[in-house]
């Protein structure tokens, strides 16, 4: 498949080896769609609340196929588009407290390893936004302020501090956010299957689940198979889910990344970079590179794409990795000549409001479902999983009662104009972006 050929995440890892199919009629006590961050993690901790409880997971394709193994490998807990966006929409008293909830999740991501002894290139490396220009150095300031405001752990830097961070290009400024982390995610992900499994969980690949008929006790039917269950957990973030849950909520937009092949020291050097930290422009469009645990650079332009036939794969788009090679060449002219050795694309759930929700849903409240990421799904993902574990288990915490829960989602009420206003969404950035580099 494209996938494990052309994703960096699965060179120079074992060969792939899919699980069995569903075959044949099953009873279970909790069915979950969806075999990638949320899918496993809820799993996990579910089975780890109820041992007794038969838990099957149904994934389309193959574990790490989806979302979960398409993305940059960024773990971090902030949510939303900036801390300074979320002040703007929630206010200094919600954004706080939501952050100091979610920044859990990187903590989380890195017990599970400890606990599990995942091997998956984990480094707490932060996260590095630059400015370009005068403009951008002034918006950094103001997402600065606002991070301050939050209680969201920054480092501010001047220009030298910045550069020798990261001297790839001419940087003015720059913000540090050290609680973050990056991660090879199919590795991480496998190891969660792995932990998953070895606790009783149950996970089939190559089981589309087809069509569900809802009741006190679910039906879920896949090609080979059915399985009846009490519970179910949606987990399928940016992809359809057979109850059309959250459709035109949770809007499946494109990114596209590209792959070098290892640098050589001197072309480490021209970056004065520590680190796997990622690296970000300070834009809403922005483009962002990191270095791999073999000192490779993966570039990113977030030139996110919507496209009117939402069940259709637009994950291999050849004019997208020529697009970002070329804006790799401009910022990092030095790399002139260099090979691309990987290129991909994956979707993104995006919301109206750049919050996901998690909930319970249904005539016979047996739905549970956690969705709209807005590409930070790697570490809230696993948070999520055990969000709707204590959720299950009727828990009354902080993971039950936080402003996600049943948060209700604004939604675009037909292809056609969720086309329309999702370009008109883009448009907006770009013309705000185009003014910072003014």
């Amino acid at each position: 498949m494209r996938t494990a050929s052309d994703n960096f995440w699965f060179h120079g890892i074992p060969p792939l080896e899919s699980g069995a199919a569903l075959f044949g009629e099953h009873e279970a006590d909790v069915a979950i769609i969806g075999g990638g961050f949320t899918g496993i993690a809820a799993a996990y901790f579910i089975k780890q609340r109820f041992p007794e409880k038969r838990v099957i997971v149904l994934e389309s394709e193959f574990v790490g196929y989806g979302s979960s193994g398409r993305n940059s490998g960024g773990v971090t807990g902030l949510l939303g588009h900036s801390c300074l966006h979320m002040k703007k929409k929630l206010g200094i008293e919600k954004t706080t407290r939501l952050l100091q909830f979610t920044f859990q999740s990187v903590s989380l991501v890195e017990e599970l390893i400890k606990k599990h002894d995942i091997d998956c290139d984990y480094e707490r490396a932060g996260r590095l936004v630059i400015a370009e220009g005068e403009r951008q150095v002034r918006h950094l300031e103001e997402q600065a302020k606002a991070s301050e405001e939050v209680g969201a752990k920054t480092l501010w830097l001047e220009k030298e501090e910045a550069r020798s961070r990261f001297g790839g290009v001419n940087v003015l400024a720059a913000l540090y956010l050290p609680d973050e982390g990056v991660i090879n995610p199919v590795k991480f992900l496998r190891g969660m299957k792995r932990a998953a499994e070895s606790i009783g969980v149950e996970v089939y690949e190559h089981s589309r689940c087809t069509h569900i008929e809802p009741g006190p006790m679910m039906s879920l039917y896949t090609s080979l198979g059915s399985v009846r269950a009490r519970d179910i957990v949606m987990a399928t973030n940016a992809y359809s889910n057979p109850l059309g849950l959250l459709k035109y909520k949770v809007l499946p937009f494109y990114i596209y990344q590209i792959t070098t092949e290892p640098l050589t020291q001197g072309q480490l050097d021209e970056f004065h970079c520590k680190g796997q930290q990622n690296v970000f422009v300070a834009k809403n469009l922005y483009w962002a590179a990191r270095f791999t645990a073999d000192n490779r650079l993966m570039f990113v332009e977030c030139d996110t794409l919507f496209f009117y036939d939402i069940e259709c794969d637009y994950s291999h788009r050849p004019s997208e990795y020529r697009s970002h090679y070329r804006l790799m060449i401009e910022k990092f002219p030095f790399l002139k000549g260099i090979k691309v050795t990987h290129q991909w694309g994956g979707r993104i759930g995006i919301t109206l409001d750049f919050l996901p929700s998690v909930g319970r849903t249904g005539k016979h409240n047996n739905v549970y479902y956690s969705m709209g990421y807005n590409g930070n799904g790697l570490g809230f993902g696993q948070l999520a999983g055990k969000m709707l574990a204590a959720l299950m288990a009727g828990e009354n915490s902080e993971l039950t009662n936080n402003m996600l829960i049943n948060k209700p989602m604004l939604g675009i009420p037909s292809a056609s104009a969720t086309y329309l206003a999702s370009h008109g969404l883009k448009f907006y950035y770009k013309t705000r972006d185009r003014l910072l580099e003014m």
